[in-house]
């Protein structure tokens, strides 16, 4: 597309951020037009999170300057980026669930009526019009804790779309993205692409950080990579394909991963006998209605279906998360009974949820201790006591494998990346104790480099004889991974498909399906 300004709009100029040891950015320059949408890219630590939330003043540089529309942002000055048109949306959800989301859109800026009352006509109508460019289904006066993660996703982006009429802040001018499509589905991806170029199309610069490529050749038009919080080159988009892009993030050429059925020679066929996971009747008020299905071990499948169809709440439900969800689980063909996370870690099963922030990790305890978990009582003596030594080599082994960059392993969670706190959770549950293992969204935030040897973790959990129940918004990952991929609609599984039926066509369609439309798997 043709920028609508010659001069950049924002100037990054020799910016350097130190964190204790570690060297985020490295007299990093670049310039980003108005009008265009300019990915940012980069292993993860490779400091583009980093650059984005310097720009926007969520973090202070500690050399160098930015400057936007020829005004030099103060150093670490969230009011100063906003006040200049500058907005965020972060990778991790930062919002008030106990509110609604009108009050959450409007929390900075309250339209008020009479007597200084807060005027919630006025209010909802604005959120409304934020969020429905977005998800027209949203309800904004629903609290928002009672949203799923990828329409909790969509309010905060809706956020920075808001304008203030008070005088004290520019509309925004620019929005960098961190991540956005992280918790969205297909059909929420599409929507939300749309959007970001026609916010460039109106004129603003889109700074837009993610991992997938696929959004980066479909929406942007330039993407400046970064490596070890280096500089390294800025391309059109046009100009460039995708194995040079990815040599540019990490110095080397990486495959594009096979079919689940291409890696094994036979797919589905190499699963053992036997049934690793069945579920009977698994059904939740208002989320799930009688789920059955059974996973095979060494066998990977998939769950397909948009946001809300009940994906995440599935999981949730085998696991015993859902104290109201009733129905049976059984892992090696023995039921669990009591159903709760206990029962399940000690019939081998593993979870990875999708919200590592909230249900994921244990933040006040160090790498080490979140990783043994699971398995402490396993690596304990017969009198109970911890056997500290056993406990550091297997710290040790998984964080050489899952390649998680901390500074030692008593480290918090919370002082790893996005994409570190995700490979720490997968690290917590590929061990040899798993049967059963549950992934939803298992690649959220982990950069292309990493991402062919998670997929082979994966992969090679299956050939050990885990039984893998996968769930990924990214279709291609999907399709890659899985052996079967179940369909879900409406809280039901709509279809269950193999071999030839594994098409984007179908999955799309039967997540579209009604619930009360017949089961097909059929083209």
């Amino acid at each position: 597309m043709e920028q609508t300004a010659v001069q950049p709009l924002v100037v990054v100029e020799r910016v350097s951020k130190r964190f204790g040891v570690t060297q985020a950015l490295d007299d990093v320059s670049a310039s980003f037009l108005a009008g265009e949408v300019h990915a940012l890219m980069g292993e993860n630590g490779a400091g583009k999170s980093t650059l984005g939330k310097v720009i926007a003043g969520l973090h202070r540089q500690d050399a160098g300057s930015v400057t936007v529309g020829g005004h030099v942002l103060r150093p670490g000055s969230i009011d100063d980026a906003y006040s200049h048109g500058v907005r965020i949306v972060h990778q991790e959800l930062a919002q008030c669930p106990n509110l609604s989301v009108a009050e959450n859109l409007c929390l900075h800026d309250m339209p008020r009526g009479a007597f200084g009352l807060v005027d919630r006509r006025a209010m909802n109508e604005r959120a409304a019009r934020l969020v429905h460019m977005l998800e027209p289904g949203i309800d904004v006066t629903r609290p928002l804790g009672e949203l799923s993660p990828g329409w909790r996703q969509i309010c905060q982006i809706a956020a920075a779309l808001e304008r203030r009429g008070d005088g004290h802040a520019s509309d925004p001018r620019v929005i960098v993205f961190d991540e956005p499509t992280s918790s969205l589905s297909i059909a929420e991806v599409e929507r939300l692409l749309r959007i970001v170029r026609d916010l460039a199309a109106r004129g603003l610069t889109i700074l837009y950080v993610s991992h997938r490529m696929g959004e980066i050749f479909a929406c942007c038009d330039r993407v400046t990579v970064l490596r070890d919080g280096k500089y390294v080159a800025t391309s059109r988009v046009s100009e460039i394909d995708e194995p040079t892009l990815v040599e540019q993030m990490i110095g080397r050429r990486v495959s594009t991963p096979s079919s689940r059925a291409g890696a094994n020679g036979h797919g589905v066929q190499g699963a053992a006998t036997g049934t690793g996971l069945r579920v009977s009747s698994l059904s939740s008020p208002g989320k799930l209605d009688g789920v059955s299905l059974s996973v095979r071990p060494g066998e990977i499948v998939g769950i397909g279906g948009l946001v809300g169809a009940g994906r995440s709440e599935l999981l949730d439900a085998i696991f015993g998360l859902d104290a109201a969800s009733h129905g049976v689980v059984e892992v090696a063909g023995t039921a669990l009974r009591p159903h709760n996370p206990r029962a399940s870690i000690k019939a081998g099963m593993g979870y990875v949820p999708e919200d590592r922030k909230i249900q994921g990790l244990f933040f006040l305890l160090g790498i080490d201790e979140n990783i043994v978990a699971p398995v402490m009582g396993h690596l304990a003596s017969s009198g109970g006591i911890r056997r500290r030594r056993e406990e550091s080599r297997l710290v040790g082994e998984r964080m050489r494998s899952f390649q998680v960059k901390a500074a030692s392993p008593a480290a918090l969670p919370g002082s790893l990346s996005g994409g570190n706190q995700q490979k720490l959770l997968l690290a917590r549950w590929m061990g040899k104790e798993t049967m059963v293992l549950l992934l939803d969204e298992p690649t959220r935030g982990i950069d292309v480099g990493t991402k062919a040897e998670i997929y082979k973790q994966i992969r090679d959990a299956a050939a050990s004889g885990v039984a893998v129940l996968l769930v990924s918004s990214e279709m291609p990952e999907l399709l890659h991974l899985s052996d079967r991929v179940l369909v879900m609609s409406e809280g039901r599984i709509t279809g269950d498909l193999s071999g030839d039926q594994m098409t984007q066509a179908n999955i799309l369609r039967l997540a579209t399906m009604e619930s009360h439309t017949p089961v097909s798997a059929a083209p």
